[in-house]
């Protein structure tokens, strides 16, 4: 198997594959596993290898001169000749090549297929073998840690290509593609993710988050650990955003930037990105009423006609952008409907959807407006089927009566879009918030039984607990027929309000045809269904078998029905999110949530699921993008400052701690844990004095211990320096603490706080005996840092023949391991545990005696070699351990791993 996960196969060739039957009986007839090739003597196989490594560089001069199709066609010979004789790595590098090449020649279903084909081959080397039965296994590996991102990114850009990228298993894709990279170390490919987040932002119409996804690609360092310059593709975007919001001058600045950066040292195909900047920026001058992009200036560079079908797209859009300024309706509209039409034969929805809104508005210029209709009716079912949310609030814009109709569909009038250039593009939203998500299940609009049923609530209110009061709420809501509701809005508060009435299945079974009738009768009403498939999924949870009838199915449909693109109740998005987070459908939730944040930035239901589940999926930024964007628009809830708070302590952001904290405290009471966080974030900002200031104030909220509270408290002391005898009476009392005894911090949470002991401990002696006491204590618990071992590796001398080893080690443990300073709370009961070591050296023998002699340290009894992996590559580097793993057991060892993730502690220490 190559090194990716189950899931991310599953997840990609589905979703790719879903819908589009063609791609499987492509695959079956090209016959991919077969293996049809017989034995070759050595001198013709190393002449076939030669020919195709000539291929391989001819195809790359092709692509890196935009000659897309040559490129092409020389990619698809060089896989045809290495199927011929067998060689899979070569197929799979045809493949790579026919996949990343094809882009241009606006084809994505053929793109898809190469992406689907290498997937495939990546995920299985069963499968390879079938090509090639002596494939060199190592050399597979390899590939696979090469290719795989790449496959995964361009498999999700053909499918958003052709189904739109807000479409279903879109989100997922930044999910799954982020994993990709960090399972294969790739992490410089997390740029490309971004760029494909951006696109999938762009079609959900949450301009907000395109800014968030464009200002992380613009974070680059010339340091040789960043190879992958993408700063003009995050001003390159950042253009076309502003050109859709009419900030025309603000647009060109970017563009400008974007041109000058697309040539820079580290951009991977200069003359590509020159030419698609080149595009964006004659439209931006055009529209700003300037003279055009000067094309002859990059005439040398263009390829021949035919060659990068997408830059020819694009020049076309600009041409048809001057006639219709010119008042020339008539060639932009044949231009327009010419690319229309290719664009629908190749089945390329995106370019498609901004070619059909251009074709539109030159209709409408040209005051042709029953044409333009005719051509919406294709465009909105397409585009709402897609989940193209942009796309149809730029079609709806078309339409306004009252404002100019824009040749580009923007989302304001060009003409009278001035915007002081002093402004910065990351701090305005002139059209983020055009939608209002009106959330009729807040129930506030007076409704005929609004005041009835308020009064009902009350009384349950007041007596929460009176199991009378709660029988006769239920019985009142159960007589409220179909026949006596006027308002569909009675009856979904009513169905919403009737679970918190409901106690057992004996209940809910007399609530559930109830709720069906109410269904039934106000089946056309979005949140009506939403309120019923939300009690539904409630009950099917609860009680599967009382409620079989209650399919995933059933409730799926529901919820896509009271989410159509139509609907602007945030809640809607919310509830749909929540049963795709029950079904364990990562990206569909995150879909659900995102349109439902974008239709109101500060609902909790929403904006806090949209937070986790970016945070679940290792993206900790984004997850603080929204949570901030949700407090600057307003929102009054102390949750979103809070984890807005520990998010970014997490990412070490120190002064938007303090920012998010005081918006914590001025939204309501402070709480446990409220200032021991601020006092750490104080702590690492160096004011000392203001964070021991906050730990005393802690102490004040009934803390459930005092561990982290003198942990910090120790640090400040030493930072400052002053009372040499506090700090020693203080670090004492902290090694003398029995870490098994500590169940109120998280794993992280204790590493986190050893950590900044150990930094700050550094200032003092280094004989200092409590700082021996403190370098035992990490060393059996398992939190020594990497620096400590680079420290004693320093004092060895450097040799050219050390390898990595990795070791594996069980320890077995007698009955003083429970008093142990190794052992943690939940571990008194263990008879032994195992750990992983990394070193460097010469020989397994002596990597092995490295590790032998750091774990005889730790236990009493002597340690057993479970494993000894190497990665069989020379360094020249210093031998030595270089990290040590954190103590676990197999049977515990899942256990663990979510108490890390699910703590309040897990960022705090």
């Amino acid at each position: 198997m190559g090194p990716l996960s189950h899931s991310c196969k599953a997840t990609f060739l589905l979703f790719a594959l879903q819908n589009d039957r063609e791609s499987v009986k492509v695959l079956q007839t090209r016959g991919v596993i077969q293996h049809t090739a017989g034995e070759m003597m050595s001198d013709e196989l190393d002449q076939i290898e030669q020919q195709l490594e000539e291929l391989d560089k001819k195809s790359e001069e092709c692509f890196q001169k935009c000659q897309i199709r040559s490129a092409v066609r020389i990619a698809k010979e060089a896989t045809r000749l290495a199927k011929t004789h067998g060689l899979a790595v070569h197929y799979m590098r045809g493949l790579f090549d026919q996949m990343r090449f094809g882009h241009g020649l606006l084809d994505p279903q053929a793109t898809r297929e190469a992406s689907v084909e290498l997937v495939l081959l990546l995920e299985n080397e069963e499968q390879a073998r079938r090509i090639q039965p002596n494939l060199d296994e190592g050399h597979y590996q390899w590939l696979c840690s090469w290719m795989s991102t790449c496959a995964y990114d361009n498999l999700a850009e053909a499918t958003g290509m052709m189904s739109g990228f807000n479409s279903e298993g879109m989100h997922e894709c930044i999910n799954e593609g982020l994993q990709v990279c960090r399972q294969t170390g790739k992490m410089e490919c997390v740029k490309c993710f971004r760029e494909y987040a951006a696109d999938v932002y762009f079609a959900a119409d949450d301009l907000e988050m395109v800014r968030h996804q464009c200002e992380s690609l613009l974070e680059y360092r010339k340091d040789g650990s960043d190879n992958k310059d993408r700063r003009w593709s995050g001003h390159h975007k950042l253009g076309k955003l502003l050109i859709l919001e009419g900030r025309l001058e603000l647009a060109i600045q970017e563009l400008n930037k974007a041109f000058e950066l697309s040539v820079a040292e580290d951009v991977y195909l200069k003359t590509r990105s020159k030419l698609l900047v080149a595009a964006t920026l004659d439209e931006a001058l055009m529209l700003a009423g300037k003279p055009r992009f000067d094309w002859g200036s990059v005439a040398s560079e263009f390829p021949e006609e035919g060659e990068w079908l997408y830059i020819e797209l694009r020049r076309s859009m600009c041409d048809a952008l001057e006639n219709v300024l010119s008042g020339n309706f008539d060639q932009a509209i044949e231009t327009l409907t010419e690319w229309d039409r290719r664009l629908t034969e190749q089945n390329c929805h995106k370019d498609w959807f901004e070619v059909r809104l251009r074709l539109i508005a030159a209709y409408l210029l040209s005051n042709n407006q029953k044409r333009a209709e005719a051509l919406t009716k294709g465009l909105e079912a397409s585009a709402s089927e897609a989940q193209d949310f942009l796309t149809l609030r730029r079609l709806e814009q078309l339409f306004n009566e009252e404002t100019a109709t824009s040749p580009v569909a923007a989302l304001q009038e060009s003409g009278n879009a001035a915007v002081d250039s002093s402004s910065q593009a990351g701090e305005e939203s002139t059209s983020d918030n055009a939608e209002s998500g009106d959330d009729s299940d807040d129930a506030e609009a007076e409704t005929p039984l609004g005041n009835i049923l308020a009064e009902i609530m009350q009384r349950l209110m007041l007596a929460p607990e009176d199991e009378t009061v709660r029988e006769q709420v239920l019985e009142e809501f159960l007589s409220y027929t179909p026949s006596r509701i006027e308002d569909p809005r009675d009856g979904a508060y009513l169905v919403h309000l009737s679970q918190f009435v409901v106690q057992g299945t004996e209940d809910a079974t007399r609530v559930w045809p109830w709720a069906l009738q109410i269904l039934e009768a106000f089946f056309d009403d979005p949140v009506t269904v939403s309120v019923v498939a939300a009690i539904g999924n409630y009950f099917r949870q609860a009680d599967p078998g009382a409620f079989e009838s209650i399919t995933v199915e059933q409730l799926e449909a529901w919820f896509k029905r009271s989410t159509s693109p139509k609907v602007t109740h945030a809640k809607n998005f919310s509830r749909a999110g929540d049963f795709y987070l029950d079904e364990g459908n990562l990206g569909e939730a995150e879909r659900c949530y995102s349109r439902g944040f974008r239709l109101k930035r500060t609902e909790p239901t929403v904006v806090l699921p949209l937070a986790d589940v970016y945070r679940q999926s290792d993206r900790p930024r984004d997850a603080l993008a929204v949570l901030d964007l949700s407090l600057r628009e307003g929102a009054d809830d102390q949750s979103i400052a809070w984890e807005a708070a520990m998010t970014a302590l997490q990412i070490e952001q120190f002064d938007s701690v303090l920012t998010y904290m005081d918006k914590f405290f001025a939204l309501g009471e402070p709480q446990t844990w409220a200032h021991y966080y601020r006092g750490v974030a104080l702590m690492q900002l160096g004011r000392h004095e203001e964070s021991l200031l906050a730990i005393d104030a802690e102490n004040e909220f009934d803390p459930p211990g005092t561990f982290h509270l003198s942990a910090i408290k120790l640090c400040n002391l030493i930072a400052l320096g002053q009372d040499q005898e506090q700090i020693d009476s203080i670090f004492t009392e902290v090694l003398d603490e029995q870490l098994s005894e500590i169940d109120y911090l998280s794993l992280n949470g204790l590493v986190r706080l050893f950590g900044h002991i150990w930094e700050h401990s550094k200032h003092l002696p280094a004989n200092h005996l409590l700082r021996t006491k403190l370098e035992h204590q990490l060393l059996v618990a398992g939190f020594l840092p990497d620096t400590y071992f680079d420290g004693l590796r320093e004092q060895i001398e450097e040799t050219k023949t050390v390898n990595f080893f990795n070791v594996q080690i069980r320890q077995p443990l007698n009955e003083a391991w429970k008093d142990s300073r190794g052992c943690l709370y939940g571990q008194d009961e263990w008879t032994e545990y195992q750990r992983e070591w990394g070193v460097l050296a010469e020989s397994e023998e002596a990597a092995t005696n490295f590790v032998l002699a750091f774990q005889s340290r730790c236990e009493e009894l002597p340690a057993e070699i479970v494993d000894v992996h190497t990665d069989e590559v020379d360094y020249i580097d210093r031998p030595g351990v270089v990290w040590q793993g954190m103590h676990w057991t197999t049977d515990d060892l899942a256990g663990n791993e979510s108490d890390d993730e699910s703590d309040d502690e897990l960022f705090g220490a």
